[in-house]
């Protein structure tokens, strides 16, 4: 009949599994682990604005699709410290600026992250030093207790897990070297440090600065053998 034609509707209400599946399939056949708005629209079947729309931020899409969030808009200080820590104990030593980029595969994040936060490379490593003294010499007394040795009920003060912080601390007090046998990634990047009790755990060591070194993982192993928590 002259004059016929037909309308599409957009549809509404698309599954979020729906979505997600159309970004995976969009990032695979562009061989990517990540998608930006453009990329999506170029090649997606509903649009970047729906994505975001019904995901509250493109961000949130690409986690949901278990695809790389490049530009995190929400990453804390405390993430940013741990991940200082993180490549200060890879490499073995205090970073520099060109160790942060993104590019060498020690960080997480840029350091134009960094000093987007804190001014400058050099102010975010004195944040790092301000936030991980605030902690230094006190007792990280997390939980309560009880260890029964014979019939003597002891009263333990921490808990036997390390957290990054005091981790952070040992490692960087100890130079990164392990104390057994002088070893560091500084000078072998294929050495993994350990943080271990001197006094074990489990024989009334606390998990404590003055009770904690730095070991690489051969060390440990050995010493666990001997001292086994």
């Amino acid at each position: 009949m002259a004059g016929e034609f037909q309308i599409v509707l957009n549809r509404r209400n698309i599954p979020l599994n729906e979505l997600v599946s159309d970004l995976q399939t969009v990032a695979s056949s562009l061989g990517l682990k990540t998608l930006t708005r453009t990329q999506y629209d170029g090649a997606g079947q509903f649009g970047a604005t729906t994505i975001v729309r019904r995901f509250g931020s493109w961000n949130k899409a690409l986690q949901s699709a278990d695809l790389l969030v490049v530009n995190r808009q929400d990453i804390t200080d405390e993430e940013l410290f741990e991940n200082l820590a993180s490549v200060w104990t890879k490499i073995g030593r205090q970073p520099f600026g060109s160790d942060i980029e993104k590019s060498t595969g020690n960080s997480a994040f840029s350091l134009g992250t960094y000093e987007k936060r804190f001014g400058s490379w050099n102010k975010a490593l004195t944040a790092f030093q301000h936030y991980l003294g605030e902690g230094e010499g006190i007792e990280p007394i997390v939980e309560e207790g009880q260890k029964i040795v014979g019939t003597v009920q002891q009263r333990r003060r921490t808990a036997r897990t390390i957290n990054w912080r005091l981790r952070a601390l040992v490692l960087i007090r100890d130079n990164c070297i392990c104390k057994m046998c002088g070893t560091s990634p500084a000078k072998d990047t294929e050495i993994v440090l350990h943080v271990d009790h001197i006094l074990p755990w489990s024989k009334g060591g606390e998990t404590v600065h003055e009770n904690l070194q730095t070991l690489c993982s051969k060390c440990n192993i050995g010493k666990g053998n001997l001292t086994a928590e």
